[in-house]
Parts: structure tokens; sequence; C-alpha cells
């Protein structure tokens, strides 16, 4: 059973790779940026989206890597007679794993 694939272009290619390399700030136009981020948004979660500029003119979006981690994982804690509070156990990612974020600014 085959099942057909998305093309990938050679220029894409190198631009997923520039995003998932970075040892720099990359800036690339929004048309190249909307052609790549196909190949990459399942890498990266969106953090926030917000209003810049007078009147409203840009919206800027917010992303990171899956693997940075942001917030300090949770511990277990005890209530009032002892017993442990924690929705669900899980292990402890280490942190450091990635460092990727992007930031996308666009015309309203």
């Amino acid at each position: 059973m085959s099942e057909a694939m998305m093309p990938i272009s050679p220029d894409a290619l190198h631009h997923r790779t520039r995003l998932f390399d970075l040892t720099k700030p990359v800036t690339i136009s929004a048309e190249k940026f909307n052609e790549v981020w196909p190949y990459v948004d399942a890498v990266y979660t969106k953090l926030q989206s917000e209003r810049l500029q007078a009147y409203g003119t840009l919206r800027v979006q917010k992303y990171e890597c899956r693997l940075r981690k942001s917030k300090k994982s949770s511990t277990t804690r005890e209530d009032t007679e002892g017993k442990a509070i924690k929705r669900r156990h899980s292990s402890i990612r280490t942190q450091d794993l990635c460092h990727v974020r992007i930031k996308v600014t666009r015309p309203v």
C-alpha cells in the first residue's frame, strides 16, 4: 500500500534545516515562512499571540520548541491528612534539551 506524500522542495528543506539548527537569529520572508512552516510546526508550541504598534498594525506570535522547559516541573504535595496530591504520575524531563524560540511578526 503506497500513500501519496506531500512533495518537499529543496528550498523548503534548506529553510527547514535553518529553523532546526539555529546558531543566530534568522529572518525569512513571509512567503518562505508560510511554505516551510507546515514541515516544522509539530516541533513548536504556540506561547501567545498579541497585537503591537499603533492601531494594532502588527501581530506577533511566539513559539518555542516542545523540548524546552519553560516551567518548573511539579512535585508531589501532601494535603492536611498526609495523602499525596498530584493529578498524575509522570517522569520529570531534563532541562535544556532545546533552547529554540520563534517570533513571527506579521501585518494585520
